[in-house]
């Protein structure tokens, strides 16, 4: 099949337009309720809405061309309590659809905040803290990894997906510290296999300036019927213009697997930013290389463009991709 980039993104651009609408017309209609439930009146809290609809054309050497949308609505409300405690809290609704596998996902996303003398303690949906520490590499979005067109066959440790409990979150001196607890980590995964029902997770990071650097380390672990650890950090300073780093991120499981990567994104201009990143890793006998690269560029009005690359090579499945999409936000 031939591939046309420039009309695709054209095309992709026309989608969203019309798709933009629907998601406004949700917002709105979400915003009402409130309104009706009382969340917008100033003696309650500040609600926000927002959204993004997206739509993406994804080339594979090893499959067909596989089109993808997705987008979501999002809501924020905050407030000040008597005492001087500011309490926020976030919900969402993400649509998303995959032609490869005529499959469509509704998820939601809420979490309540509470934040008091530089102290927070988020309870809800998600990530968890230290969770893909040191891997910076992977600069290109997801997209490219949809529809199976490469297994990167390199092992990068306890993936950053949600899961349900608390993070508590402070600043020691001038060091950033996240703690996190979650008690039910089912449908997160870890190395590509799914955790379960009565999975626990646990995770630290840290992030922290060095002179002119700031260094990054986080750990995270699972236990339960899924027994995984995960450790690395990564180092970042302004180079050229732009920001450049170098990570490591090691896994203990049945195979142990390593990971070393180097990234650099900057910017073209003011509406034109890139990144392009390199990761190598081992597992077991087992090694694997993987070249990624990014360039977006906004086109006002919330409308974006974007253009990703990922080559893979050793173990696992070796080939290349190449994903073109859109994005309006509102």
């Amino acid at each position: 099949m031939q591939f046309y980039p420039y009309k695709s993104i054209f095309a992709l651009i026309n989608i969203n337009l019309e798709r933009i609408k629907t998601m406004k017309k949700i917002a709105y209609l979400a915003s009402a309720t409130l309104a009706a439930l009382g969340f917008s009146t100033a003696a309650n809290a500040d609600v926000s809405v927002s959204g993004s609809m997206g739509a993406t054309i994804i080339e594979g050497s090893a499959t067909t061309t596989e089109f993808m949308t997705g987008g979501g609505v999002s809501f924020a409300m905050s407030t000040t309590t008597a005492g001087g405690m500011t309490v926020s809290a976030s919900g969402g609704i993400t649509l998303d659809s995959n032609d490869a596998d005529n499959t469509q996902g509704v998820s939601g996303l809420d979490d309540v905040t509470f934040t008091v003398d530089g102290f927070s303690l988020n309870m809800g949906e998600m990530a968890l803290s230290g969770a893909g520490a040191g891997e910076v590499g992977f600069v290109a979005s997801a997209h490219v990894d949809e529809g199976g067109y490469t297994n990167t066959g390199i092992a990068t440790g306890v993936n950053a997906t949600e899961g349900y409990g608390f993070v508590a979150s402070t600043t020691v001196g001038g060091a950033s510290v996240s703690l996190s607890y979650m008690a039910d980590y089912a449908n997160a995964e870890v190395n590509s296999a799914s955790t379960s029902a009565g999975d626990t997770g646990t995770g630290i990071s840290v992030s922290l300036p060095v002179g002119s650097m700031t260094l990054s380390l986080g750990y995270a672990n699972i236990t339960g019927n899924t027994a995984e650890t995960s450790s690395g950090g990564s180092v970042s300073m302004a180079l050229g213009g732009g920001t450049a780093s170098i990570g490591y991120a090691s896994t203990d499981e049945t195979t142990d697997s390593t990971a070393t990567s180097v990234a650099y994104s900057g910017s073209l201009d003011a509406d034109t930013s890139y990144s392009i990143g390199y990761t190598t890793g081992e597992q077991g006998a087992n090694s694997s290389q993987q070249l990624e690269a990014k360039i977006s560029r906004s086109l006002g009005g919330g409308v974006s463009v974007f253009a990703d690359f990922q080559n893979h090579g050793g173990a696992g499945t070796p080939g290349t991709n190449m994903a073109l999409g859109t994005s309006m936000a509102f």
